[in-house]
């Protein structure tokens, strides 16, 4: 004889079985626990046969276990039980962060569509921000070494300017005459230094706004993704400038 067989917490329909014989009364059957004698109902998709509470009589029930989605945030979430899902969740996914759940489904909001817009070209440029103060910082170093270095400079300028006099030499400038090197030679490998590390700082400064620039008018052309990449290779770009100057001791790197 066949049987069918429900699970005993779920109460949901597993498949058939076979039931033994009462070896005691020929014209009877032991059937065990969780299982019936009548057969579940045809099962749509999307739909599961659970037997009753009372064990009366086969139902359908909805079955929505697995991935369903939040309709306040979209976010994905693991659901284990049968029936209809309660409020709050939906099996349909969220097309993107500029939809909102509208009762029965995702619809485009164009006022958060736009907030997001904003919020993504303001969080980019401030990406493209922070990799130039890192690669700035990579160029100027110590604050305090950077007065000592701006000093030096400054020093260094005036000694040339008044044509590099022998008997009056800045403390700074003679204590990078060392290792055969002239007061002249420091003089002039002070300055080279102070312009490189000019250099490199406007570098940086102009990369910085003009990727800012490039970001904003790809998001004025509704290019999003465009202005992503822009974003990712002005930080690479940052990067680079940062391992640059720290291996070629540009600015206050240097001795």
């Amino acid at each position: 004889m066949e049987i069918y067989c429900a699970h005993p917490l779920t109460r949901e329909y597993l498949g058939i079985s076979s039931a033994d014989p009462d070896p005691l009364d020929a014209d009877n059957w032991l059937i065990p626990a969780h299982a019936y004698a009548d057969a579940p109902p045809a099962i749509p998709a999307g739909q599961v046969a659970q037997r009753s509470a009372d064990g009366s009589a086969w139902q359908l029930v909805e079955d929505h276990r697995g991935t369903v989605y939040s309709t306040t945030t979209g976010e994905a979430q693991q659901h284990g039980d049968l029936g209809e899902l309660p409020e709050g969740l939906t099996n349909q996914p969220r097309p993107s962060p500029d939809h909102l759940w509208a009762g029965t489904s995702w619809v485009l909001d164009a006022a958060l569509q736009a907030a997001n817009l904003r919020a993504l070209q303001a969080g980019l440029c401030a990406q493209i921000d922070t990799a130039a103060d890192a690669a700035r910082r990579a160029v100027a170093g110590d604050p305090l070494r950077a007065v000592e270095y701006d000093r030096a400079a400054a020093e260094a300028q005036a000694f040339a300017a008044a044509g590099y006099p022998e008997g009056a030499v800045p403390r700074t400038v003679a204590a990078w005459a060392i290792n055969g090197r002239s007061a002249q030679q420091a003089a002039d490998s002070i300055l080279a230094e102070a312009a490189a590390y000019t250099e490199a700082l406007y570098q940086i400064r102009e990369a910085r706004l003009q990727a800012k620039e490039q970001v904003r008018q790809a998001m004025d052309q509704g290019d999003p993704e465009q202005a992503q990449a822009i974003a990712a290779a002005a930080i690479a770009a940052a990067a680079i400038a940062s391992i640059a100057a720290a291996v070629a001791g540009v600015g206050n790197n240097a001795g």
